[in-house]
């Protein structure tokens, strides 16, 4: 019989910040064959959260699919129940029926990491995310993994970046195997953040040996994929990385373990989806060489805190555990040298981890401790270290994988093309360059206030030029049939020196 522990007494009326609660639901499980049959603590449960706080633990969930090194899970974007779940290699719905047993290309094996065909050994994918034209689909990125060795090392890398795609009313799977990068790219390593305009996601997956980073926007007509080099990103020894969006949106955080051990901060645009103003932390003198617990890994908020599980080295003489560290003073502080899995809440404002301790028989308990503002730095920091008691901990190699469903667009911004009405003040300059419509569709309409010889050019996201013209017209049309959807940049540069640039999207 599941044992549901309550959290709270009630839960909160639904409210518009509660209504994104497409991440609220949580599974953890270590091991399954044909029925719940797993000894403590490796039993599933599933956490359930709201706007608020945990509110709930199902525990032991008995569903068929182990999540010790990967999990992903979607939920009801109203009531927080659990829709679907998948480890990168199986996915089942919340009703624990199994809708793939493998995901993968029929000609791409089992990596044999695990006798346990139900379970692969992938650190950080896969990663669930809402469709942004069709609230009755989703879609599950996933990579497939597929090991190589050289220069005498053995490593891991995603052969495809691929994705399926779910109906979310009936939990079933419509279609996978859908390929977005044929690509060697990092094994799942994969991040999405809300796009500025509040619908629609950027997704961040990086290559392999590379300073390359490939940079997709979800519409609702679709996704595909672009190579982008981030000059002065390292690209030696990138073989195995995990990388997090804060929920703000404003910080991507990448992360080498193994021989490189270096923290990789890069502010985000929401609009643009560019990275920039790179910093590197050097963290090595904390970390065995020989430690590739990539995963487990976390943000605060607010992005200035970095939470890390890592291993004990005696070679090294390093001490592992869950810490701390201050990207702002580069200080390590050591929360608990049994800590395990940091996961931030899917509402952004609390962390748990697991935790253990022996009692006076000697019998090890397991716990959930709870940091409630995880922003802080560690002398203020408030932790509960045993807050929550169910037999079957979080204590797996890698936190769940999602997005913070709950960010919206950024109403300061002009890229928040969605909610701005069409007119012609909405986007005046100092110089008098207007566009307009926005959202455009077959043509874009350009005014200025002074006739002088300009150049126009329209760049995509990617800084891509996709059409360029010199004109000097105080008012002129511009056809868009031969540019397909999406957000762009119109530049002009005058014959007078002036530079004037205005963000629109092109949507049909």
């Amino acid at each position: 019989m599941k044992r549901i522990i309550f959290i709270l007494l009630y839960f909160s009326i639904i409210n518009i910040t509660n209504a994104q609660r497409e991440s609220d639901a949580m599974y953890f499980g270590g091991c399954f064959s044909g029925g719940c049959w797993c000894n403590t603590p490796n039993q599933g449960n599933i956490y359930q959260f709201n706007q608020d706080s945990l509110v709930q633990i199902i525990d032991p969930a008995c569903l068929p699919l182990t999540t010790f090194y990967s999990a992903a899970t979607f939920a009801d974007k109203n009531t927080g129940e659990l829709l679907f779940a998948c480890n990168g290699w199986r996915l089942i719905n919340g009703d624990g029926e199994i809708l793939s047993h493998k995901l993968w290309f029929d000609d791409m094996p089992h990596p044999q990491d695990s006798p346990d065909t139900t379970v692969v050994n992938v650190q950080a994918g896969p990663l669930f995310l809402p469709h942004p034209g069709d609230s009755t689909k989703a879609y599950l990125f996933y990579g497939q993994l597929w090991p190589f060795q050289m220069q005498n090392q053995s490593g891991r890398f995603d052969k495809y970046f691929t994705y399926a795609l779910l109906d979310i009313p009936n939990r079933t799977l419509i279609s996978k195997n859908n390929v977005l990068i044929s690509d060697t790219s990092i094994n799942g390593d994969m991040q999405a953040c809300r796009h500025a305009n509040g619908r629609d996601w950027w997704i961040i997956k990086p290559d392999i040996w590379t300073n390359k980073f490939f940079v997709g926007l979800l519409t609702p007509q679709g996704i595909e994929m672009n190579p982008i080099t981030i000059p002065g990103a390292p690209t030696d020894l990138r073989v195995n990385t995990s990388s997090k969006f804060n929920i703000q949106g404003t910080k991507y955080i990448h992360y080498s373990g193994g021989i490189s051990r270096t923290i990789h901060e890069y502010n985000f645009d929401r609009c643009s989806g560019t990275l920039s103003n790179l910093v590197i932390h050097d963290i090595s003198d904390s970390i065995s060489p020989t430690d590739n617990t990539l995963a487990s890994m976390t943000i605060s908020p607010d992005g200035s805190k970095f939470y890390l599980k890592t291993n004990s080295s005696f070679s090294y003489n390093i001490r592992g555990g869950f810490s701390q560290i201050d990207l702002s003073t580069d200080s390590i502080k050591l929360i608990s040298f049994r800590g395990q899995c940091p996961q931030m809440m899917p509402n952004g404002k609390k962390l748990l981890f697991g935790n253990n301790f022996r009692d006076s028989n000697n019998v090890i308990q397991r716990r959930v401790g709870e940091i409630s503002n995880p922003n802080a730095p560690f002398n203020e920091l408030i932790i509960d270290y045993f807050k929550y008691n169910t037999p079957n901990s979080l204590t797996t190699i890698a936190p769940n994988n999602f997005a913070y469903m709950r960010l919206g667009a950024d109403t300061l911004s002009i890229c928040d093309s969605l909610s701005v009405i069409t007119r012609k003040s909405a986007y005046e300059k100092p110089s008098g360059l207007v566009v307009y419509p926005n959202p455009a569709t077959d043509y874009l309409q350009i005014e200025v206030q002074e006739r002088s010889n300009t150049q126009y050019k329209i760049t995509n996201y990617f800084g891509q030029v996709v059409h360029i013209w010199q004109s000097d017209q105080i008012k002129q049309n511009i056809e868009l049939n031969n540019i397909s959807n999406g957000f762009y940049l119109l530049q002009a540069t005058s014959n007078k020196g002036i530079v004037e640039q205005i963000k629109f999207v092109i949507q049909r």
